[in-house]
């Protein structure tokens, strides 16, 4: 109770910011989220760690997210506090941690959606950085869909928000990883993880496409033509 508490103050609260236009925060294509029940994997880029506040007002209030995050930020007494009250699921980076996973299926199978920053921590270079394949693992597991989304504008901080600096994020449709087999071949699974951080990629400005700018280019070259 107290965490849905602070959320929707949180929530509230910066949306009216949005609202008001003090912040020249766009959100683009929303509709593209599935409705309250539907299991639900949303998959972002991660440039700054208030990408975690944008992308959380971003989403409507009917579908509060739960997130994942790495098992250090645990560590510190008021910090998990406040990550438990979140919803946050906390996951050892590095190992296939089954008890996160298996937390995070079981909360997706009750209709929820849940938040996964597929590249593992913020990106230094600003950019996309080699994704991983968790998200779709769990999408598959879990049979959610997964909905790929784009940040971009939040490289400053919240001080660049203040100074009216523009922030955009932007949804791409849902789609359904196809998966083979259970445990997913490591060939598929990297073809799959490709696919996923390619329609992150599309979503977003040139210079913020980074190591799947090529893999997008290469995809046009072949693209068949009329």
């Amino acid at each position: 109770m107290l965490g849905s508490l602070m959320y929707f103050c949180l929530w509230g609260l910066l949306n009216l910011f949005r609202i008001s236009g003090w912040w020249r925060w766009r959100i683009v294509d929303r509709e593209h989220l599935p409705p309250p029940g539907v299991p639900t994997v949303v998959v972002a880029n991660h440039i700054h760690w208030t990408d975690v506040h944008v992308v959380g007002a971003s989403l409507p209030l009917a579908r509060r997210p739960w997130w994942i995050a790495k098992s250090e930020l645990f560590e510190i007494g008021f910090i998990a506090w406040w990550l438990r009250q979140m919803r946050t699921i906390p996951i050892r980076r590095g190992k296939r941690d089954l008890a996160a996973l298996k937390t995070a299926e079981e909360t997706l199978e009750t209709g929820e959606l849940v938040v996964v920053f597929p590249e593992g921590h913020r990106s230094e270079t600003r950019s996309l950085i080699a994704g991983r394949g968790g998200a779709v693992r769990l999408a598959a597991r879990s049979g959610s869909v997964i909905v790929p989304m784009a940040v971009w504008g939040t490289e400053q901080g919240f001080l660049a928000a203040m100074l009216r600096r523009p922030i955009e994020v932007r949804f791409g449709p849902p789609y359904t990883p196809q998966v083979e087999s259970d445990p997913i071949p490591p060939e598929q699974m990297t073809a799959l993880t490709d696919e996923m951080m390619l329609k992150i990629a599309a979503l977003l400005p040139e210079k913020y496409q980074g190591v799947y700018r090529d893999k997008m280019l290469e995809q046009q070259d072949v693209a068949p033509t009329d």
